[in-house]
């Protein structure tokens, strides 16, 4: 089985009932895609494309949010050419997307730069900027006629065949490109229905999925593109851009679809629990979300339960929430599940945990409540070893979390620019077969898979280890200036470093805030920090996927590049 054949028996199974929804602003269907529609789409654009590019060329999809990515997609794997999930091309030189495209331009050198008419004359200026070995041949397949299809002949992909490039979000560093296989990918989204359904569940009768996440993100585009296809349930999407400014439209989106499947990192439940007020979330009915799927590093257990009772009269469920693991280099999911029983929340020694061990808080001891990100599968195997040895870590002891199985990638597509990759790296006494490593510490505890650092993130002073998490977390709670959770903290060789956002608040000292964070810091973590640095909104680096760039935010403020408010005139 491929891609391709799974679209094509969705087409003739399920023929004319709807599988795609896009929502504009108001909620409103604005585009909408049935089975049929999609596979015919996905015919007219391949047979286009693959006269335009050989087969294995590579095609990054630039589109405004909206259905035409999905055909687009489709279309690729319809052609036998690979595409290259990315955001939708801007004119201004120093934007985010405008250089992640490029960074993708110089990785993977595509032969086409795939989007809509009205969006293309946007690349202009990332065309220009783009070395002509590397400048892709542009092309708005919205105005590929449907009739194309008649020329369509199916590819010759197998298995082993490139699905698609996933590109990392650059948390730790600049984007790489993820090589996904066909069969790494349908591994995956088997793995996800085994691990988010129960046995006697019928997958066909399921309420559609809702999500708001950027399709060219792994989590997005699997929940809300391919996992719908691979089941046969509906998908409603909605712009990252309209969640984001208003996120109540989320929550109503839900309530409208009775929707049972919904993803987002902890972002976005902490949106709606920062700005959606009680009169907005009066008349929403919550009752069918069954799945409430979050992904974070780490899930915060105060997330969880401030998110359970605040919609808890809407009928959200505490049960519903599904705390997973996952990232690009395995298609998306390690670890998550079972079903319907509540999220595992634990209370860890403290004092322990900084010395890098794993023991459950006594009475009287101070505790870190850290949640399990569910089960691990058979078919994915985990080893939590040393990061530096290598050698398994003993179950009571910290380690990085290493990961192998059918859905891990084949590796990064530029090699040979790789000083070292994370990928087929060998574990003691596990058989000879290989693994990932994920960069992640963690451990394994009942049954289920628990992070609690980057690797890379990790605070030591005083010989004890600091998450910058939990630095954050206290810091923002410090002063009422601090804009909610917009913190960083991270080690530098004069000790550590702690930059909080403020906010637009009138009459702010900064050294007083600093003063508050300092106090905070040292009361709950016995931490003296070597400086508090009060920055404007805005400042902190953060991915297209909101994760927070701290190896960035450190550069920056090595480099005294990083704003800094400084107070105003008396």
């Amino acid at each position: 089985m491929t891609l391709v054949e799974l679209c094509r028996a969705q087409a003739a199974r399920r023929g004319e009932q709807r599988q795609f929804t896009f929502l504009d602003d108001t909620g409103s269907p604005a585009q909408t895609l049935t089975c049929a529609q999609l596979d015919l789409r996905a015919r007219a654009i391949g047979a286009v494309l693959a006269g335009r590019a050989a087969p294995g060329s590579r095609a990054v999809l630039g589109y405004p949010p909206g259905l035409d990515f999905v055909t687009a997609f489709f279309g690729c794997l319809y052609a036998g050419l690979v595409p290259v999930p990315a955001p939708a091309p801007v004119r201004t030189r120093g934007d985010a997307r405008h250089l992640r495209l490029r960074a993708i331009f110089a990785d993977c050198a595509p032969d086409l730069l795939l989007s809509t008419v009205d969006a293309l004359p946007r690349a202009d200026t990332l065309l220009a900027d783009t070395a002509p070995e590397h400048r892709p041949k542009p092309l708005a397949t919205n105005e590929i006629p449907d009739s194309a299809a008649t020329g369509w002949q199916p590819p010759e992909i197998t298995g082993d065949s490139i699905a698609y490039l996933q590109y990392t979000s650059g948390t730790t560093g600049r984007p790489r490109g993820v090589v996904l296989t066909q069969r790494n990918v349908l591994h995956n989204l088997s793995l996800i229905t085994a691990n988010g359904s129960r046995p006697e569940e019928d997958l066909d009768a399921l309420p559609p999925v809702v999500s708001w996440l950027p399709v060219f993100h792994d989590m997005g585009l699997v929940s809300g593109v391919l996992q719908p296809v691979y089941l046969g349930f509906g998908s409603v999407l909605m712009s990252s851009q309209s969640f984001v400014a208003a996120p109540v439209r989320w929550l109503r989106a839900i309530s409208e679809h009775r929707a049972a499947i919904s993803v987002a990192p902890g972002f976005g439940y902490e949106e709606c629990l920062r700005r959606v007020p009680a009169g907005a979330a009066e008349g929403l009915d919550l009752s069918s979300w069954r799945l409430a799927v979050i992904g974070d590093e780490p899930v915060r257990a105060s997330t969880i339960e401030e998110f359970s009772r605040r919609f808890a009269p809407a009928g959200f469920r505490r049960s519903a929430f599904f705390p997973s693991y996952g990232m690009a280099e395995s298609t998306v999911m390690v670890s998550g599940g079972p079903v319907e029983p509540p999220p595992m929340i634990r209370g860890f020694d403290a004092a322990a945990l900084a010395k890098g061990q794993v023991r459950v808080a006594g009475r009287g001891r101070l505790a870190r409540r850290l949640v399990g990100l569910g089960q691990v599968r058979a078919g994915l195997e985990v080893a939590v070893v040393d990061p530096a040895t290598r050698a398994p870590c003993p179950p009571d002891v910290l380690g990085e979390i290493l990961i192998s199985g059918p859905s891990i990638g084949q590796g990064y597509w530029d090699t040979r620019r790789a000083a070292a990759t994370p990928f087929g790296v060998s574990v003691p006494g596990r058989n000879g077969g290989t693994f990932l490593r994920t960069g992640s510490l963690g451990f394994l505890w009942e049954g289920q898979l628990f992070a609690t650092c980057r690797v890379g993130d990790l605070i030591i002073a005083d010989g004890r280890q600091h998450y910058p998490y939990d630095l954050e977390s206290t810091a923002g709670l410090a002063h009422p200036a601090i804009r909610g959770n917009r913190c960083c903290a991270f080690a530098t060789p004069e000790g550590v470093v702690l930059v909080a956002e403020l906010g637009r608040s009138a009459g702010v000292v900064p050294a007083a805030v600093a003063e508050a964070v300092r106090i905070a810091i040292r009361i709950g973590h016995g931490l003296d920090l070597a400086a508090v640095v009060p920055a404007p909104l805005g400042a902190l680096p953060y991915t297209t996927s909101a994760k927070l760039r701290r190896a960035e935010c450190r550069a920056r403020y090595l480099r005294g590049v990083l704003p800094v408010v400084t107070p105003g005139p008396k």
